[in-house]
């Protein structure tokens, strides 16, 4: 096992940034300190080879031009805040409005834009810790909040473990939005990789992606991966949900409690499945349908529309609208901890 933390470049405001490698012997995951993000992950296919399975850019300031949020940590609160506003408390708070008239992903300046220190975790041979703030009123999101990111390499998995401190009442919602090609990051279409999701319903949207509350089971529709099927098989069905997202863009009500299993994904060609575990009670499935980079990618590569697949693990979009949702109250006294975990072996065959 190691760790090695060197230099990678500089922002296009010149900051430098700082590249982590932890490797074992048989995962080795490649971070950055902006954004957190994960920048390659070589996974072994079935003859041996290494595949690297997570798209992305060649340089800090690709990743700052492109929109599609590759590989980044994503808060303060993931996904979606309806009409950019929610109540806390006795007040109604007012965050950035960056996506029609809603908040996505934080607004302007979240995690997923910032530059984090590394360390190597303390006691840990196969472990970094990535810490940042966000002042109080960052895009209108209150208290001062430390995030701290633990990256370990388990095995055959990659453990993501969020913990997150407030000094005063906040929401808070973090996840990685890494973009899988199993059978390889410049491979094209991810439509043929075989999915499972570990859910009976998924939570509907109106037309500006935000949940109506409504939880709507998925037996009998195109939503339906509890049992294994490839990606593309109803992605074109005329159904609401899907033509609305222009595929799978929604957030699947993952079974149970605690850190359990999510979904599998399998990519046809390497071999190479992934299976996610979380403790988060829900999971945003998005088949990329909105991709379309800017610049050149990893290894010069040109991705496109569908070449990968997100796996977000989540709690609830616009949670804090919706009383009956988990709530993503964080308080002084109750920090916000959160885990998920990316683990790889090869499918049966």
């Amino acid at each position: 096992m190691s760790v090695s933390i060197t230099d990678f470049g500089k922002t296009a405001g010149g900051e430098n940034v700082r590249l982590v490698v932890l490797k074992n012997d048989q995962l080795e995951v490649h971070l950055l300190t902006y954004a957190a993000l994960i920048h390659k992950i070589l996974v072994p296919d079935r003859n041996g080879n290494p595949v690297d399975v997570v798209l992305g850019y060649p340089t800090v300031p690709d990743y700052e031009r492109n929109t599609d949020y590759m590989g980044r940590a994503i808060g303060r609160f993931a996904n979606r805040i309806g009409g950019a506003q929610f109540p806390l408390y006795e007040e109604t708070v007012h965050v950035t409005a960056n996506e029609n008239g809603n908040c996505l992903h934080s607004g302007l300046h979240g995690f997923g834009a910032t530059l984090f220190d590394v360390e190597p975790t303390a006691g840990e041979n196969d472990s970094v810790t990535m810490t940042a703030s966000s002042p109080d009123g960052t895009d209108g999101f209150p208290g001062n909040v430390e995030l701290e990111i633990q990256y370990k390499l388990v095995k055959s998995g990659l453990m993501i473990h969020y913990t997150a401190t407030t000094d005063a009442p906040t929401v808070c919602s973090l996840t990685n939005h890494s973009y899988f090609n199993l059978n390889g990051h410049a491979s094209g279409t991810a439509l043929g990789h075989r999915v499972s999701v570990d859910a009976d319903a998924y939570l509907e949207t109106d037309d500006g992606s935000i949940p109506t509350g409504r939880r709507i089971p998925v037996a009998g529709t195109p939503m339906d991966f509890t049992e294994e099927k490839t990606l593309g098989l109803d992605i074109g069905a005329d159904y609401p949900a899907l033509n609305q997202g222009g595929g799978y863009d929604h957030c699947y009500i993952i079974r149970d409690t605690g850190l359990r299993h999510a979904a599998w994904v399998t990519g046809p060609q390497t071999g190479i499945r992934m299976e996610v575990l979380t403790t988060l009670p829900g999971m945003q499935l998005y088949s990329a349908n909105s991709l379309a980079p800017v610049t050149d990618c990893k290894d010069g590569a040109h991705y496109q529309k569908r070449d990968a697949v997100c796996l977000e693990t989540e709690e609830f979009p616009d949670a804090p609208n919706h009383p009956d949702f988990p709530d993503t109250t964080v308080l002084p006294d109750t920090p916000y901890s959160s885990t998920t975990i990316y683990r790889f072996d090869l499918a049966p065959q």
